[in-house]
């Protein structure tokens, strides 16, 4: 049903420069250097993941939940926080990990989660975390924690060092 929603396919169509997809990896040569892998399982799903996108078997809740679900407003509790945001945001604008404005509203299927500015430990300075299991319709509810269990998913170098 995910690839018949035409609610999303539609907002796909008219705005497809939200949607660029970039793969710096050659997946195929990934596959191959890593053939001798001792658990080909999970060198098989991320290499899935990398030619077909993540969350393929991610449950949808399609026809359940919100069509949109903008769940992005938290409070912010200083200037200093606010500035750093911004250009966080524009940074990862600037490098497209995030899509640039389009507007006031989400387009159908688009869900926001929170973004937080947290302090480095003894420092002045912030880090930016996104929220994926904020709220509600917290797009990590879309994940059963049996499908991944025992594997962290916070960053690269966290799945470097599951696959060696």
């Amino acid at each position: 049903a995910k690839f018949l929603n035409l609610e999303a396919l539609a907002a796909i169509h008219a705005h497809p420069e939200l949607f660029a997809v970039s793969m710096p990896i050659n997946v195929d040569r990934f596959e191959a250097l890593l053939a001798s892998h001792p658990n080909q399982p999970f060198v098989q799903s991320v290499c899935c993941g990398l030619h077909k996108g993540f969350w393929p078997y991610a449950d949808m809740h399609y026809g359940e939940w919100p069509l949109t679900w903008d769940n992005s407003q938290c409070p912010i509790q200083s200037d200093e926080e606010a500035s750093f945001l911004r250009a966080q945001v524009q940074k990862e604008v600037d490098v497209g990990c995030y899509s640039p404005v389009f507007g006031p509203d989400l387009l159908p299927e688009m869900y926001s989660m929170p973004i937080h500015a947290v302090p480095k430990p003894r420092s002045a300075r912030f880090h930016l975390v996104m929220d994926h299991s904020a709220g509600q319709f917290a797009l990590n509810q879309m994940i059963f924690r049996n499908d991944i269990a025992g594997v962290t998913l916070d960053n690269v170098q966290d799945l470097d060092n599951v696959l060696r």
